[in-house]
């Protein structure tokens, strides 16, 4: 098995980084295919904790070459400064192991305003956005008036880039949303001494991938956000801007379809969204509260510190992930927390009036009207952060994984009891 796609199977914060980071050890290029710096994937290692934000998390295996594909949409101050951050941690990001496509997409400081003034704009109305200038990124990218890591290799054309752009975008800023104009040459500055830092990260990553491919590398395509985030198959408008799916690996990774060998969804033993949205199976008040600080790093963002909406794990949400990403198995991550709770329900099902779904609506507009039906499990109170063979788990947590592969049709293949590499009970190998 060569490549091996992992995607989150909720609304994000599956703990997708931890799982990623024990994969790496097997893999020769892990590769990150879309998304941008609204990503936070949180990891535990050698006694030291690592958020990584745009940096693909194989960075700590220093024999695995990192790759950011076209997919991603880059910010470029971010990214040098992730850069600095994991150097002075000690982790080596020399331009050797890390690369990053020249035909991705810059976040640049007017797609940040303006995602900010927006979001304002909307006040209660607004969607959840990070502000981190993704979505507006990805407009101008779809406008074809988006500036791209390559050009900044090329002081002539980005300059030419800007001038097109940014008039336009100082008469949104100012006109509509009353805020302040963007100066050409002080971000063109910028961006130039932007690029002297990161032409040697910079690369035609389809000739890359395809040269991996021809050596049978092991490949691990590195997901973030989670399938419900989806632009097009997500809980629209409540969601990214990009595609979270599995589909994307192929167009933001240059990874053809028929190379890819296995897709590992990244699933909660429990369900948390954070932003806007309709949300089945939330818990309110001291409930929600018993969930989002149990276990031992508690349930807030890693990239904006906000508290994440908790509730009971969804398995129409899930078979919905399985359906729009083909999945072939699943990791359930932090099973441990259950642990701390009464008893465990489980929505196995929607109402919405007199109808039963066992799916998720393909309708986003169907979802607020959900009325959840669960089934109740017993929990084990014990703690199981130690155990690293499935046998050795108590029963009723043997069951509740049991019980989830039954409702899924699909393998549990990785199970996490807690967040550091070491606590991870695997039950089939992804590279051989």
């Amino acid at each position: 098995m060569s490549v091996v796609v992992t995607v989150g199977c909720q609304w994000g914060d599956e703990g997708k980084g931890k799982i990623i980071d024990f994969l790496c050890s097997g893999a020769d290029l892990v590769s990150r295919h879309q998304g941008g710096n609204n990503a936070g994937h949180t990891i535990h290692a050698d006694g030291k904790k690592f958020v990584f934000h745009l940096i693909p998390s194989g960075i700590l295996n220093p024999n695995a070459l990192n790759l950011i594909g076209n997919g991603v949409v880059v910010d470029p101050f971010v990214f040098i400064e992730e850069l600095d951050h994991l150097a002075e941690q000690g982790v080596d990001v020399t331009p050797d192991r890390m690369k990053i496509s020249g035909q991705a997409h810059l976040i640049l400081p007017y797609h940040r305003l303006i995602d900010e003034l927006n979001e304002k704009r909307l006040g209660r109305e607004g969607i959840g956005t990070t502000k981190r200038g993704i979505g507006p990124a990805y407009m101008d990218k779809a406008a074809r008036s988006g500036v791209r890591l390559f050009d900044l290799l090329n002081p002539s054309v980005l300059r030419q880039r800007l001038e097109n752009a940014i008039p336009f975008k100082n008469e949104l800023i100012t006109k509509v949303y009353g805020g302040s104009p963007v100066s050409i040459d002080e971000l063109y500055n910028s961006l130039l001494e932007c690029g002297k830092r990161l032409a040697p990260f910079i690369c035609d990553a389809g000739a890359i991938m395809e040269q991996a491919l021809k050596e049978n590398k092991k490949i691990l395509c590195e997901g973030a956000q989670g399938t419900l985030l989806d632009i097009d198959y997500g809980t629209y408008p409540f969601l990214t801007s990009s595609n979270t799916t599995a589909g994307g690996v192929c167009t933001g990774s240059v990874i053809p379809p028929h190379n890819i060998d296995y897709v590992l969804g990244i699933a909660k033993a429990y369900t948390t969204r954070v932003g806007s949205g309709p949300f089945p199976t939330e818990l309110f008040d001291e409930e929600a509260d018993l969930l989002r600080n149990a276990g031992p790093v508690g349930e807030f963002g890693a990239t904006t510190g906000r508290p994440r909406r908790c509730g009971w794990l969804d398995i129409p949400l899930l078979r919905y992930s399985r359906r729009v990403n083909g999945l072939d198995g699943i990791a359930l991550t932090r099973l441990d927390v259950l642990c701390e709770v009464p008893e465990i329900k489980v929505c196995t099902q929607y109402k919405i009036g007199s109808e039963t779904h066992t799916v998720l609506p393909a309708d986003a507009n169907l979802l607020g009207e959900c009325q959840p039906v669960f089934e109740t499990l017993p929990s084990w109170k014990e703690d199981i952060s130690s155990i690293t063979q499935f046998d050795d788990l108590p029963q009723n947590a043997r069951d509740y994984v049991a019980a989830i592969e039954s409702w899924l049709e699909t393998p549990v293949a990785m199970i996490s009891v807690g967040p550091q590499r070491n606590q991870t009970i695997v039950r089939r190998k992804m590279f051989s």
